[in-house]
Parts: structure tokens; C-alpha cells; sequence
């Protein structure tokens, strides 16, 4: 997996969807003077942390792609 991301952009991010696990959390939608705000849904957050997650881990291994694992099955 190759990143379009340096490691301090990763670190904000997630520090950024973190906050906003924690803001999910404590509703979905609310309204403020006939303005709604709705929030990503927690799974939503969860699978982008994932994500960022993975990023910061290939970033900090060097991994340039996907594993390849081969295995001989015998009989």
C-alpha cells in the first residue's frame, strides 16, 4: 500500500476523526435555530480510522505494496 501521506498529516487526521468519534458519540444530528448539523455515523469514523491506521503503519514499515504470501499445499 503506497501513501500520499507524510506522517504528521496522518498523526493530525487522526487526531481530526478522533474528535469526531467523540462528537458522534453524543448524537447523531441537532438543530441550532432551524439549522441542522448531521455527523457521519460511528461506523463510518471507525472504517476511516482503520484506514488512516493502515496508512500510518505502511508509512512507518516502508511497505511500497501488498504482501504476497505463496504457499505449496501437499497432499
Amino acid at each position: 500500500m503506497s501513501t500520499i501521506w507524510t506522517r504528521e498529516e496522518l498523526l493530525d487526521l487522526i487526531v481530526c476523526w478522533k474528535a469526531a468519534y467523540k462528537a458522534a458519540s453524543t448524537g447523531k444530528s441537532y438543530t441550532v435555530q432551524g439549522r441542522t448539523l448531521t455527523r457521519y455515523d460511528l461506523p463510518e469514523i471507525r472504517q476511516q480510522l482503520v484506514y488512516l491506521q493502515g496508512e500510518l503503519a505502511a508509512l512507518d514499515t516502508g511497505r511500497r505494496g501488498p504482501t504476497i504470501v505463496l504457499a505449496r499445499v501437499r497432499r
